[in-house]
């Protein structure tokens, strides 16, 4: 093979096999980036509907309550309700009820008694229009439900509060195991792709060997060079110079034609 010809393919070698580790990075990555936001977003799913489970026991209370003719705010047994609610799940930190000003009218936290709902909860309960609300906001993260009497009006909205730092670690972590898995996974595809991409090129080089050599011999001005009779270029080869050879027979006749007829 000429050092034209070794050139032009080892350079399209190196350009196929950066962009097949390119391609490989780039699906890999995309994945694992994919699974990273999808597990995210099922964690805050099941975190929700587990703490909503919960507060919705609560607020069916509540409702038992009011039906019987008390006073949202004279509720007496509520407190006990709620610290022992709040030591069923270790996720929940406090639980927490406010009427729909913000103000706070029963909590597990004593010290949080005498401040308001933090203001992001009462954005958040307004937003909701009556629906089920999440807040994420560190130690004051909350998940929520609103608290309606017995004519469906929304008389306060029930909190219950946890800790997002500590599942921001575990997200971290897992984090860390997929990109651990995404990277192996790169490392061995890549590895794959170029291998045969190798395995590829060299017969493609083998081949283009073959032609290159069968037309060289098959220019070469001398009685003794032959056209080759065997490989899987033989057969095309001979048949294009012998319709070459008939076309320039072909042109010379013309030529002597009308060489004879303009004379």
């Amino acid at each position: 093979m000429s050092q034209s010809v070794s050139r032009a393919v080892d350079k399209a070698q190196s350009q196929m096999i950066l962009i097949a580790v390119l391609v490989c990075l780039f699906s890999i990555g995309m994945a694992g980036l994919l699974n990273y936001f999808k597990y995210r977003t099922t964690a805050d799913r099941l975190i929700k509907e587990r703490l909503v489970v919960v507060g919705q026991g609560i607020e069916n209370s509540i409702r038992s309550s009011l039906a019987l003719g008390l006073q949202f705010s004279d509720l007496g047994t509520l407190p006990e309700m709620l610290e022992r609610e709040r030591s069923t799940d270790l996720l929940i930190r406090s639980i927490e009820i406010f009427d729909t000003e913000g103000k706070l009218l029963y909590g597990t936290d004593r010290l949080r008694a005498l401040r308001g709902a933090p203001k992001k909860w009462v954005d958040e309960a307004q937003d909701a229009a009556g629906d089920q609300w999440m807040v994420k906001d560190g130690a004051d993260s909350a998940v929520g439900i609103p608290v309606k009497n017995n004519f469906g009006l929304v008389i306060g909205h029930l909190a219950l509060r946890f800790d997002d730092s500590r599942l921001a670690a575990v997200t971290a972590g897992v984090a860390r195991e997929i990109a651990g898995i995404a990277l192996v996974v790169f490392l061995v595809s890549a590895a794959v792709a170029t291998l045969a991409l190798v395995t590829v090129l060299d017969r493609m080089s083998t081949d283009l060997a073959a032609v290159e050599q069968a037309l060289h011999q098959a220019v070469t001005p001398s009685e003794s060079t032959k056209l080759p009779t065997r490989g899987p270029f033989a057969r095309p080869l001979m048949r294009f110079f012998d319709t070459v050879r008939a076309a320039e027979s072909q042109i010379a006749m013309l030529r002597a034609r009308l060489g004879r007829g303009g004379s």
